[in-house]
Order: structure tokens, then C-alpha cells, then sequence
């Protein structure tokens, strides 16, 4: 088993905040779409923060020919997410939330949408935890806190559910998600999380302030065989 997956998060397209801020969103995502395609790679997770109005309907038009999968930021509407892209929908929750076997890993994509994770899914998640196979996760929030302001004021509200029920786990439990807008690796216990770069623009890794940087943008390459989950960021700026 080889697989190589484009990890994009945090695009905001169509939305007037970073705009404001002189972010051409629509752009950066083009620019991304084409350096994951000089890259040849066809599979691409996001989680979340898509953007809104017909933002949504371009993002799904530039992707149709990529193996997609999709997670819920506390930017996205379920009602109009689901319009185009179903797998794992819980319509009486309004949440995404599946799970893939593959040979070597379990994939889990998870909604932290509301800022919060609800009974149900931390019920489900409970028991999709119980695996042979090493775990592999996507999700929008950071699920191991950060010594940030930007983790002050915007962390998954109940992660200290959620963490122990991935202490628990006798698997290595990777996590990627976004939401911070910054780069991050931090390893806990039998857990890794990686932090992607947003697709839009970047939050500086300040204690006591939230300062934004609009001169770079990004993705994560994320690249498993049966041995090893490894990954880096790729940077680009405007003129790239």
C-alpha cells in the first residue's frame, strides 16, 4: 500500500474577511489545485472552513476530478455542504462523519462543525477506535490544545472527552486538521497532530494577540505506505 493525499483546510471562498485583508481566496485555491496537480496527486482531503455562496459550487467544479473526502469546519452549513458531497451525512444531526478501512490504516473523518462534538458521534467514535489498524484522522478543530491565543479563543469546546477516548486506544492515532491557520506538530501519548497551513491566510503563533499574515498560503502533502505515515507543508506565495 502507497497513497499520497493533498491535505487543503481553511480556504474561505467568497467570504468578505480576507478579502478585506487583500486575500484573493479564489486564486490561492487555483494555485494549490494546480501545484497538487504537477505533483500528480488525485486524492484530496479537506477539513472544512470551504466558503461560502458560490464559492462552494467552485470548490466542488475545481475538484470533480479528485478522489475527495470532506470534513466540517465552523465555517460550513451542512445544508449546503451536503448538497454536493453526502458520504457519512447524519441528516437528523446535520453532521459528516465516516470511516474507511484500507489495508494497513483506518481512516476517520470526524465533525467538529459546532465547535463541539454531540453524544452520538463521540458514541460512534468510541467505538470506531476499536480497531486492528492503526488510526489515521481528519478533522477541522485541533483536538490537543496549543499554548496560543488562537487556541484560547477558538478550541473544540469538549476535547477533554475526546482525548481520553484516544489515550484509550492500544493504536497510534494520527490527526490532521486545521481551523488555527498555522503550521504545528505536537505528539501526546500514543497520539501525533498535525496542524495544516489554511489554503487562505496564516495567524501568527502569538500568546496574547491574533495577528494575521496574508503573504504566504498552503496545503499539506501527506504520503502512507504500510511502515509509515510521513508528511511536510508546501508554502507558496502569490507570485508562485
Amino acid at each position: 500500500m502507497y497513497e499520497k493525499i493533498a491535505h487543503i483546510t481553511d480556504l474561505h471562498l467568497d467570504e468578505e474577511y480576507p478579502l478585506k485583508n487583500g486575500v484573493l481566496a479564489r486564486k490561492r485555491f487555483d494555485n494549490i489545485i494546480k501545484d497538487i496537480e504537477d505533483k500528480k496527486i488525485t486524492r484530496v482531503v479537506c477539513t472544512g472552513d470551504i466558503g461560502e455562496n458560490k464559492g462552494i459550487s467552485y470548490f466542488f467544479e475545481q475538484l470533480k476530478t479528485k478522489a475527495l473526502s470532506i470534513t466540517l469546519g465552523n465555517h460550513d452549513m451542512f445544508s449546503e455542504i451536503s448538497k454536493h458531497y453526502s458520504k457519512g451525512a447524519d441528516y437528523d444531526s446535520e453532521k459528516l462523519y465516516s470511516s474507511t478501512i484500507k489495508e494497513y490504516y483506518k481512516f476517520i473523518y470526524l465533525d467538529s462543525s459546532e465547535g463541539v462534538m454531540d453524544k452520538k458521534q463521540l458514541l460512534w467514535l468510541q467505538k470506531e477506535l476499536i480497531s486492528a489498524k492503526p488510526i489515521i484522522i481528519f478533522v477541522h478543530h485541533p483536538i490537543i490544545g496549543l499554548n496560543l491565543k488562537v487556541d484560547e479563543i477558538g478550541k473544540l469546546k469538549n476535547r477533554e472527552d475526546i482525548i481520553p477516548l484516544l489515550e484509550d486506544s492500544l493504536n497510534e492515532i494520527t490527526i490532521f486538521c486545521g481551523h488555527y491557520h498555522i503550521e504545528s506538530t505536537l505528539n501526546h501519548k500514543n497520539i501525533t497532530q498535525h496542524i495544516t497551513p489554511a489554503v487562505s491566510y496564516q495567524i501568527e503563533k502569538n500568546l496574547n494577540t491574533i495577528e494575521i499574515n496574508t503573504s504566504v498560503f498552503g496545503y499539506r502533502i501527506i504520503e502512507i505506505d504500510q511502515n509509515n505515515i510521513s508528511s511536510k507543508t508546501q508554502l507558496l506565495r502569490d507570485a508562485d
